[in-house]
Parts: structure tokens; C-alpha cells; sequence
């Protein structure tokens, strides 16, 4: 009976590619042509703490408290059509797709990390009400399964509405931005957390998550991301 809900389930709604919408096979992700286009961040090449490759690492001349970074995904082509299908046309199979992956990141860098509990950074509830969801929400919520962690969805939450999303601010602005937006509202004395977001672009949000959960009494944040923003390069002048 099962597999004949799932037939007649496939023939409605086929699954399609998280990055194209082109259609799929019932076990895939992505098409074959996206799945060679996409841009993995190389694990051997980039600094755990900020999550940038090490020759672009910021870690000298910023403070962060939160104590690594991970990301499976470039934010460039393929990942980042994948993520606006997610979190713009509500594709839920890109959130199974990306929380795999966050997943085999987890388990390789932070694998001597014991965690208490999955957090995510929280939304404006306005926001999530307009948008239909919270992308950090639904990814930690997939990751957390797929770690057989407990999701502690109380650990942050937003204080205020902001009428500028952070990805259409500078880096400057985006540090005022997140000024006192984020709180916990607990005491989470000793805990290790696993912090979610969607896309690291600055490391303003993960930063101020972290340092509130750190000032309610955690003793480590870690955070994971689907889709890490690299520096650009710099284009050679022509002479």
C-alpha cells in the first residue's frame, strides 16, 4: 500500500533538482549537470574557525565568539540557486539536500565535538509569517534528525523587526544591524551548541547568536552553514 502511495505521489509531484527544477530520479538530489557545476568548499584549504579559505582568513584581524565554521557549499551558482528555490519558492527537497550535506560536514570537522543540542539563528516573527518560513529553522530541524540531536528551539530569539535584510547591507552596516537582536532568553550553563543558519556572508549574525548564548552560560559555539560567501576576486587590470 505504501509503495502504491508513493507511485501515484511521484506522478503528481516528480521529483525534481533542488538547483534547476529539472526533473529527477526518485533517489537524486540534484540533476547531473548541476551536480558537477556545484562549488564544494575544499575541507583542506580553509580555516575551521571563520570558515574562509586560509588565504582569505579573517581571523587575525576579527574576534569571533563562536569557535568554528563549517559549510559544504560556495555561495555561487548552482548552491546559491539551490538556496533562493528554498527559501524563496519553498522547495522543501533543497532543506533535505543541504541538511545532508551541513550533516557529513559536522561529522567530519566537528567530530570530537560532543553537542547538547541543534540552535538556529531565530527570525522576526513578522518575517516569518510573510516569508512562510524560517530557513534556518527547517535545516536545523533536518540536521538535528539526521545527528539524532535534540533541536533547542527556545535558545535564541529575535528582539526586534529590521526593515534591511542583512544581505543587502554593506559589511560595515551589517555589524550595526545585528546590535542587539538577537537574545537568549535562558540559562544554558555548560552546554555546547550546534548553531544553523542558511548562508555565512559576514559572520555578523553567527557572531552575535554566539555571543549571547556564551553570556547565558554555554561553554562552546559551533556553527554550520549550508552556503559560505567567499571573498571576491580581484579582477587584474588590462594595461
Amino acid at each position: 500500500m505504501k509503495a502504491l502511495f508513493k507511485t501515484a505521489l511521484a506522478a503528481f509531484y516528480p521529483k525534481t533538482c533542488a538547483a534547476c527544477g529539472e526533473l529527477i530520479g526518485e533517489k537524486e538530489w540534484l540533476c547531473p549537470f548541476c551536480r558537477e557545476m556545484i562549488e564544494r568548499c575544499d575541507p583542506a584549504k580553509r580555516c575551521n574557525r571563520c570558515g574562509l579559505p586560509k588565504k582569505d582568513c579573517v581571523c587575525k584581524s576579527r574576534l569571533f565568539r563562536f569557535d568554528g565554521c563549517v559549510a559544504p557549499f560556495i555561495n555561487e551558482g548552482t548552491a546559491r540557486n539551490a538556496m533562493a528555490r528554498f527559501k524563496f519558492r519553498g522547495c522543501r527537497g533543497s532543506s533535505r539536500y543541504f541538511a545532508g550535506q551541513m550533516a557529513l560536514c559536522v561529522r567530519s570537522v566537528y567530530r570530537e565535538i560532543r553537542f547538547d543540542a541543534v540552535c538556529f539563528v531565530p527570525m522576526d516573527p513578522r518575517k516569518e509569517y510573510l516569508r512562510g518560513q524560517n530557513p534556518a529553522r527547517l535545516l536545523a530541524t533536518e540536521l538535528a534528525g539526521l545527528l539524532r540531536l535534540p533541536v533547542d528551539r527556545d535558545a535564541l530569539v529575535c528582539t526586534r523587526y529590521t526593515k534591511c535584510a542583512q544581505h543587502d547591507l554593506g559589511f560595515k552596516e551589517r555589524q550595526n544591524n545585528v546590535k542587539g537582536l538577537y537574545r537568549c532568553p535562558k540559562e544554558v550553563d555548560g552546554k555546547v551548541f550546534l548553531l544553523v543558519d542558511d548562508i555565512k556572508t559576514s559572520g555578523y549574525t553567527l557572531d552575535a547568536c554566539a555571543a549571547e548564548l556564551i553570556a547565558a552560560g554555554a561553554e562552546a559555539v559551533f556553527c554550520v552553514t549550508a552556503l559560505i560567501t567567499y571573498p571576491k576576486k580581484k579582477e587584474k587590470k588590462v594595461q
